[in-house]
């Protein structure tokens, strides 16, 4: 993973854009395409799309975007406006991950002329539905400092196989992203509340979710598919947590497919 990150930022510059004192940073593959915005989750950069960058970076133009350490969705989704008008960007589609997934429906809500499209990848509705996770308990992420949070996540992926999620996970972690964003993503996620209707037609989003999935479970598939009846809805086999690294075919086609 270390070669392909390299590999990466070999071909494409980093940008960034301060909006209201906090630093929002890009990739962006300047293909001669629509702009597709691409949001990570908890944790790493937007490089956590390395393997989607490379292989269909010079055929869509991909914005890959690191976001600062906030956790409000609200100012999540006007920071992320702020860039896309940065670069006079047209409405487009964005693509989300986990927590980005919960944050991205207020940017939906709060810029729905930004918008084409939204792909909500591995998300959840709220706080709750993933509470039984100790690692998601919120008086434990509340009661823990962002330096013992960002160790307790980088020793449990350093015990884990090797493997290249898990070295694209430590690199992130031990490397990239620092303890307080890490924190404002998880205190994000444990008081997150359940998103208002977004005025968007049904065919602008999609939900896309993956059946082994071991964080999200599938009562939590479930209850944001029927957050979203009229969507389409995508479920794929296999791709754990992070299809764009465990099923990136699956997932480039997901891309390259008109939705």
């Amino acid at each position: 993973m270390r070669e392909l990150l390299a590999q990466l930022e070999a071909r494409h510059d980093w940008h960034s854009l301060t909006v209201d004192g906090h630093e929002w940073r890009w990739l962006d593959t300047q293909a001669p395409d629509a702009a597709t915005i691409l949001l990570p989750g908890s944790v790493g950069d937007g490089a956590m799309f390395v393997r989607t960058l490379l292989s269909l970076g010079q055929r869509l133009r991909l914005i890959a975007v690191t976001y600062p350490a906030l956790s409000d969705p609200a100012q999540l989704a006007d920071g992320l406006a702020a860039v896309v008008k940065h670069l006079g960007l047209p409405p487009g589609r964005v693509v989300s991950s986990s927590f980005s997934a919960y944050w991205l429906q207020f940017y939906g809500l709060r810029h729905p002329g930004n918008v084409t499209s939204l792909v909500l990848g591995n998300g959840f509705v709220d706080g709750t539905d993933l509470a039984a996770n100790p690692m998601f308990d919120r008086a434990f992420v509340e009661g823990i400092s962002a330096q013992d949070l960002h160790n307790e996540w980088l020793t449990r992926v350093r015990a884990t196989p090797t493997a290249p999620l898990q070295q694209l996970q430590e690199i992130m972690l031990a490397q990239r992203q620092s303890p307080l964003n890490l924190q404002a993503r998880f205190l994000g996620v444990v008081r997150s509340k359940a998103c208002p209707p977004l005025p968007l037609p049904d065919a602008a989003i999609t939900v896309l979710d993956c059946d082994d999935d071991p964080l999200i479970p599938p009562h939590v598939r479930e209850r944001l598919r029927q957050q979203y009846p009229g969507a389409r809805h995508v479920s794929l086999p296999t791709g754990g947590h992070y299809p764009h690294v465990l099923n990136p075919q699956a997932y480039e086609d997901l891309l390259t497919n008109p939705m």
